[in-house]
């Protein structure tokens, strides 16, 4: 469907960079596929057992879904080569990421002894040679002024000469206005030339930085690292916890044939696509607001289903009796209680992989679309104006660490619904887990304000901050609108929280429905 709409307000040229900028995932999630099957034959090879148990797994509730998914971005990857500007090129930047990086270099510039026949300063090979496509940055800092020549290996004529002065940390990027109209020739072999037209010799350190041409292409090895985790863990996790995983697939058949889950799935499909014509009046800037509400309604409707699903697969069973029957097979209550706390948690993965199928081509879109409506865009890699495929990969890049985090924040308060859920109805679900949702992001304001208070409100403000989950951590909108890198530690370390506060949760659960009386 979002294809097909994007033709509405896209020239075949944009049509092309959407389809490149999506073109990406496409391939990693090929790439993805092919580690999966290979690392399957393995297994079958030498564990048939095993490799039976991750076939039943593909085939099962949670990972047939996501398996369907993928192979619609899978086919994005096949169709879209036909669509995508120089495929090739964009492969080969693959090669040479391993290449890439700072690498420091010694300079030392002889003083001027006499000129040259035509009476200009002579040019001094540093022996640094470039390719002009994969250089990023240059920093150079050195005790004199002189001139940095570059030349096209082979000519003698100069094709950008830039003044570095004595003392000062020179910096040149590939996207620094200051310099847009001395750039480097692209595609050629470059080295650089000093002058010196002092009596001194002069000495520093030239720092260059290489960047493959298409930088960009690391997103293919990225995608196909999350998507290969993705199978991997819950392989693993069927292949050593069968009766658990039992337990999970039987909850997420449950709950992913209701109505509510449909619901929600086909709202948030919706809204990404209606968002991409919706006008936020905001002087160009829609592209964050885009992002800050798309990932909103993400998490509430994760919230929804993971309450609603809590309490139908738990509270709702106790009550009718059906978790009793459960029980009196060699299921133990802690593996029921886990058992529908994963399978809840692979529910809303499902509900953010076929969302996030629509938020992705929504943010890549909407640039191109406002771009009619007046709005500028640049792209800072290169400092250039204009609608291109790296800044429309950019910006969608950029709001995947936000869906993951909001993933994280989902699966926290997922946790504790679970815990509620063995001892009250869907009601006080709701009410509570929206209460702790809402008190989870007023937590640092709590303990700021109460930090010059009476000794019993920063008793009161401590507690909470103790017991509730700190939740402003998941939620990073003003980066991801900024469009600022969100680092992998930061990911990382959230990813850790959420894993420990899931298990003091389980823990609690686990507690609260140990002496629960099922009779």
């Amino acid at each position: 469907m979002t294809p097909l709409l994007a033709f509405f307000h896209m020239s075949s040229k944009n049509f092309a960079h959407w389809v490149t900028s999506l073109w990406l995932f496409g391939i990693g999630v090929i790439l993805a596929g092919l580690v999966v099957f290979v690392v399957w034959s393995l297994l079958k090879a030498v564990a048939p057992k095993y490799a039976d148990r991750c076939t039943e797994a593909i085939r099962g509730s949670i990972l047939f879904p996501i398996t369907m998914v993928m192979l619609i971005w899978a086919a994005i990857g096949i169709l879209g080569t036909f669509a995508v500007q120089e495929p090739a090129s964009i492969l080969n930047s693959l090669r040479r990421l391993p290449y890439a990086g700072a690498t420091d270099h010694k300079i030392e510039i002889p003083a001027l002894a006499q000129l040259n026949e035509d009476g200009s300063v002579p040019a001094n090979p540093l022996e640094i040679t470039v390719d002009s496509d994969e250089l990023a940055k240059l920093n150079i800092s050195a005790d004199g002024r002189f001139d940095l020549v570059a030349r096209i290996i082979g000519e003698p004529e100069d094709v950008a000469t830039y003044t570095i002065r004595e003392g000062s940390d020179w910096q040149w990027s590939r996207g620094d206005k200051a310099f847009l109209s001395r750039k480097l020739p692209p595609g050629q072999m470059v080295e650089f030339y000093a002058r010196n037209d002092s009596d001194q010799p002069i000495e520093g350190i030239m720092t260059v930085t290489i960047e493959p041409e298409h930088v960009e292409a690391v997103s293919i090895f990225q995608t196909a690292l999350i998507v290969a985790s993705l199978y991997f863990i819950y392989f693993a996790y069927s292949m050593f916890f069968p009766k658990t995983a039992a337990i999970s697939e039987a909850t997420a058949t449950s709950e992913i044939s209701q109505l509510l889950f449909m619901l929600c799935a086909v709202i948030g499909c919706l809204f990404m696509i209606v968002a991409i014509y919706l006008p936020y009046q905001t002087f160009g800037e829609d592209i964050k607001v885009l992002k800050h509400t798309g990932l909103q309604v993400m998490l509430i409707l994760g919230m929804v289903v993971a309450i609603w699903a809590s309490s139908t697969s738990i509270s709702d069973e106790i009550e009718g009796k059906t978790a009793l029957t459960l029980l009196s097979k060699p299921v133990s209550r802690r593996q029921f209680i886990i058992g529908k706390f994963l399978g809840i948690v692979g529910v809303v993965a499902v509900l953010f992989v076929m969302i996030t199928l629509f938020f992705l081509p929504a943010v890549a879109s909407k640039p191109m679309f406002d771009s009619r409506e007046g709005a500028t865009f640049e792209y800072e890699r290169f400092g250039e104006k204009g609608i291109s495929w790296q800044l429309l990969h950019e910006e969608t890049v950029d709001v995947v660490p936000g869906v993951v985090l909001v993933f994280l924040e989902t699966v926290v308060l997922a946790s504790v619904s679970v815990a509620i859920s063995t001892r009250l109805p869907m009601i006080a679900n709701f009410l509570i887990t929206f209460g702790v949702y809402a008190m989870g992001h007023l937590t640092p304001a709590i303990m700021q304000v109460s930090a010059q208070g009476f000794e019993p409100v920063k008793f009161v403000a401590s507690l909470l901050a103790t017991v509730l989950p700190v939740l402003e951590n998941f939620e990073i909108y003003g980066a991801i609108s900024a469009g600022r890198e969100v680092p992998l530690e930061y990911i990382g370390l959230s990813a850790c929280f959420a894993i420990l506060y899931s298990l003091m949760a389980m823990f609690l659960a686990l507690i609260l429905f140990e002496d629960r009386d099922l009779a």
